[in-house]
């Protein structure tokens, strides 16, 4: 059940303005400044003092039990509980802090190729915070009172924070400062040193964010976000930082079973920086969320899910095989699937990207952005869908939300016709708004009009479903400017974060008006609190081809991971990595890259046990190792597939629970283990479900890895050899050369039956 609020307050946005980053000087002088700025950030609005003259009391709110320490203490503080663990502190807030702030602030925004830089800047805090009344009504509380500024008391401001229950485990929260000029709203609460932060999203580089700041902003990854790249990019505004994300979401779990998140689509920001006080803030006058009741994070989860929606099960075909990622045409398509016939590769799908034809620009090979079949490139293309399906095998595509002017003999402009009918993204100027993508521009489709929607699904059905096509990548959608304007009233900067959310549902949407519900699906990249409601699969976007922790190999495992907590339960990875630099004078200043065998085989070897085995060429196809670069490849890649495939029964069991309860597929070990501390702060290894451990090869020339076994007695899958303790949790190194990774399962598991029937019947084991 989701709450309707109603409201006959105004409220307040913070003043802001979007540029492109300008001359290479001005973003020198961006970077120089930037720990400053960083800094100024962090303390952006100053936790105050917190007093009252309400006295102590304790109210019930639903299942939620609700206490006010008040005047008669000299700190006094706000704490939330559940009727089921009354000693299970849900929410509090630090005694004689203020839990309620507010600010006026401005922004400056830079918009660059997807990218988002943020820099607020502070005309007035209000840190002081007095609770004047505390009343209940049924089922909800309102708490209210005034927010100070340090010095002077005649310009306080209104703060209405209200309650209400919505169902026995979620407390809703609306937090709205009124009758001022504040435009931006903080809530702070109590943690500890010793409680770890999951959720956010997916995120790259850090799985737990303790003591980390998050932006929560949908925006472009970046290239590189920390790891090593050359320095033009940072110059250029296209290397990303450590948070940036194409799907963050506002929220948070953490191992100590709490769960908080907003239900705002306007800029926020989560500070865990202090290891005692956490907090939240939102560019808007008014916050809303809301607090869970539940006891693990697998509950929490469960409960999350409630809200945000639950991705269904992939059609069954897609786990009977690898979904082969390739480009080049019809005869090229022909020759590699007659090499991987040879031998006897499990295929689910050849995913052919340029089926709309390949343009050359700086970033390499990209796509002409107009939706339609290439015949030139793909030659009697239904003879090919026809043939392929006949082998059991499905066709699939590549599509985004932009727009180029193209005009071809034969072919719909569908850029014109979005642009006759009003359905582009305009400037301020009225006209199309064009928005940069390497060295060319393109115009966006407007999906907060209707007709404009009703327009693309006709698209996919015609030209996507109507070609043949079970699946395609639904790519990008990060990128809608904040400054645009929108046919739905919203401005960009309300709407920025709920244009993924409508991308996927307009993908899903053309899916189901088709008929083809269960059987064809999409994969997408952006997204943001409500995407699982409406997206069939995720994956981790544009990873490097290297072993960087925050870009490459191991940044996609803290994706998956991270992601599954966020409820984007179905997710996964480009099978080594999609950038690639390939300047041999780069390559030989350590700053260009491209991929390696090694590289290539570890990245095939973690993702045989995910949800979905994909490959991808890559921005530079010609510079990197390919699955088809000669035999040796093409039979590691066969042997792989086998493996995926092999895990068919036990992966639908799993997509059941995802459906069903929001359950990962790919799962950090706190999910099964949260009362093990060993386990809270894990990054490099992972569970598939609760039966299998993995604990992939992560760095270049390792051949074993030292890998945490929570309790009990784990099988090396390709030995036997058994690991682990019943007591207790412990580390051991395992042995983990090229193609025997450290996989185990649990001993006695009845669910790895299925498995290890399914690995000897593909002559695995």
């Amino acid at each position: 059940m989701k709450v309707t609020w109603q409201s006959s307050h105004t409220i307040n946005y913070p003043q802001y303005s979007v540029a492109g980053s300008g001359w290479l000087l001005k973003r020198l002088l961006r970077l120089i400044t930037e720990p400053l700025k960083q800094l100024s950030r962090w303390h952006l609005l100053p936790i105050g003092k917190l007093s009252s003259s309400v006295p102590s009391q304790n109210f019930q709110v639903g299942e939620f039990a609700i206490a006010w320490q008040g005047n008669e203490t000299q700190q006094p503080y706000l704490q939330i509980s559940h009727q089921s663990n009354l000693a299970k502190t849900l929410w509090q807030s630090s005694p004689g802090c203020s839990f309620v702030s507010g600010g006026d602030v401005r922004l400056k925004i830079i918009e660059e190729r997807g990218s988002i830089e943020i820099d607020e800047h502070k005309n007035a805090a209000f840190p002081h915070q007095t609770v004047d009344g505390i009343k209940q009504d049924n089922d909800t509380l309102i708490i209210y009172g005034r927010l100070q500024g340090r010095q002077s008391t005649s310009d306080a401001q209104q703060y209405v924070l209200t309650l209400q229950s919505v169902d026995a485990n979620a407390l809703d929260f609306r937090l709205e400062i009124v009758e001022g000029n504040v435009n931006e709203t903080q809530l702070q609460f109590l943690t500890s040193p010793d409680e770890h932060f999951y959720g956010f999203g997916e995120q790259f580089s850090h799985i737990d964010c303790k003591g980390y700041w998050i932006p929560i902003i949908c925006e472009e990854g970046g290239i590189g976000r920390g790891d090593r790249v050359p320095k033009i990019l940072k110059l250029l505004g296209v290397a990303g930082e450590r948070f940036s994300s194409y799907a963050p979401t506002p929220y948070l779990v953490t191992n100590k079973g709490r769960a908080i998140f907003l239900t705002n689509t306007e800029l926020s920001v989560f500070n865990l920086r202090d290891a005692q006080i956490a907090t939240i803030r939102v560019a808007s006058s008014c916050m809303q969320g809301r607090i869970l009741g539940g006891e693990t994070i697998l509950e929490m989860i469960e409960l999350y899910t409630n809200y945000v929606g639950r991705m269904p099960p992939l059609p069954d075909w897609v786990n009977q095989g690898a979904i082969v990622g390739m480009q080049g045409g019809t005869e090229l398509v022909r020759r590699i699937w007659s090499q991987l016939r040879e031998l006897d590769t499990p295929i689910a799908g050849f995913w052919l990207q340029d089926w709309v034809g390949q343009r050359r620009t700086i970033a390499g090979k990209q796509l002409w952005w107009n939706w339609q079949l290439d015949e030139s490139t793909y030659p009697d293309w239904q003879q090919l869908v026809t043939d392929l399906a006949a082998d059991g095998i499905k066709v699939g595509v590549y599509v985004n939300p932009f727009l180029v002017d193209r005009s071809q003999p034969g072919q719909r402009n569908l850029y014109q016709e979005a642009l006759q009918q009003g359905f582009l993204v305009n400037n301020q100027e009225g006209k199309p708004y064009p928005i940069e993508s390497t060295d060319f521009s393109a115009a966006l489709i407007d999906l907060s009009k209707p007709e404009a929607r009703q327009w693309f699904k006709s698209i996919l059905k015609d030209e996507v479903l109507g070609k043949g096509a079970k699946f395609w990548m639904a790519d990008f959608a990060e990128a809608a400017p904040i400054d645009g304007v929108y046919a739905g009233g919203e401005t960009g900067f309300i709407y920025h974060n709920q244009y993924p959310v409508d991308w996927v549902e307009v993908n899903r949407e053309a899916i189901q008006e088709a008929g083809k519900a269960g059987d064809a699906w999409f994969f997408n990249r952006a997204g943001f609190l409500q995407t699982p409601s409406y997206s069939t699969a995720m994956w981790l976007g544009d990873q490097n081809t290297t072993w960087g922790v925050n870009d490459g190999l191991a940044s996609a495992l803290k994706g998956l991971i991270s992601s599954g907590m966020s409820g984007f339960s179905i997710n996964h990875s480009d099978i080594g990595g999609y950038t690639s630099i390939a300047n041999p004078i780069l390559e030989a200043l350590g700053m260009g890259f491209k991929r390696s065998r090694e590289l290539f085989y570890r990245w095939m070897e973690m993702n045989a046990f995910t949800a979905i085995f994909r490959t991808h060429e890559g921005n530079q196809p010609d510079a990197n190792v390919q699955f088809y670069t000669d035999k040796d490849t093409l039979v590691t890649f066969s042997y792989w597939a086998k493996v995926y495939a092999a895990l068919a029964t036990y992966r639908q069991q799993l997509m059941t629970e995802a459906s069903t309860k929001g359950y990962p597929i790919v799962r950090h070990l706190v999910l099964h283990y949260p009362n093990d501390p060993n386990v809270y702060a894990i990054e490099d290894q992972f569970l598939l479900g609760s039966e299998l451990l993995i604990a992939p090869v992560l760095k270049p020339g390792h051949n074993s890895v030292n890998v945490y076994f929570p309790v009990g007695e784990w099988v090396h899958l390709w030995s036997g050899k058994i690991y682990g303790s019943l007591t207790t949790g412990i580390r051991q190194i395992a042995s983990a050369p090229l193609g025997k990774p450290a996989v185990f399962y649990r001993q006695g598991s009845p669910a790895t039956q299925s498995i290890l029937e399914g690995l000897r019947a593909k002559k695995i084991l």
